[in-house]
């Protein structure tokens, strides 16, 4: 028998496509080496239904040194009293688990590049964009509308992460409900 039923030790192999189905996870912090694709796992990770990869995206003070902080857009100022990163973990937990919703989309469009927020140096940076969020669930359809403004700061370990975001209405929406709105509506 010997060698001749071998398969070659040295021939390259194809790769298998990672499997992300519903309750996977988005490969831990690989998607965040770069601005755009830091973007794309948070829309993986609502695409996924994935709250740990959400988690991981946000700015935490033991790991990085700065403090994730929401700005919500003013009509829904008094619904986050004391948002923390921990409010906004909890938040998409909790939407991402409603067995009512039936199927999400994210969308961002409309993105400008990346700048520099501090000239001297490219470690933190900041986007706009307007987003649109579609939500059926058994019995309803939810559209979350708007602009965003993020600012991303990159760690010692060269990962980026999201340390501000701003929420904004858009006056040619065809709703009031932001992303605002959704993070309050599904706090507890």
């Amino acid at each position: 028998m010997g060698l001749m039923n071998c398969t070659n030790p040295f021939a390259t192999r194809d790769a298998e496509q990672p499997d992300l189905g519903t309750g996977q996870t988005v490969n831990g912090k690989s998607l965040q080496t770069n601005p755009d694709s830091l973007l794309r796992k948070v829309e993986k990770s609502f695409q996924f239904r994935d709250p740990q990869s959400y988690k991981d995206c946000f700015a935490d003070s033991l790991e990085v040194g700065t403090e994730f902080h929401f700005v919500p857009e003013k009509d829904e100022q008094f619904r986050f009293l004391n948002w923390t990163r921990d409010d906004e973990i909890l938040y998409f937990t909790n939407f991402v688990n409603n067995q009512d919703i039936v199927s999400m989309a994210l969308m961002f469009t409309e993105q400008t590049p990346w700048t520099p927020i501090n000239p001297s140096t490219q470690d933190t940076l900041q986007t706009s964009f307007t987003y649109l969020i579609n939500v059926k669930f058994r019995t309803k359809r939810e559209r979350y509308q708007g602009r965003s403004i993020l600012r991303i700061l990159k760690s010692s370990a060269e990962l980026w992460y999201i340390y501000q975001w701003e929420d904004f209405k858009l006056q040619t929406a065809m709703t009031d409900s932001t992303w605002s709105t959704l993070k309050a509506n599904y706090r507890y």
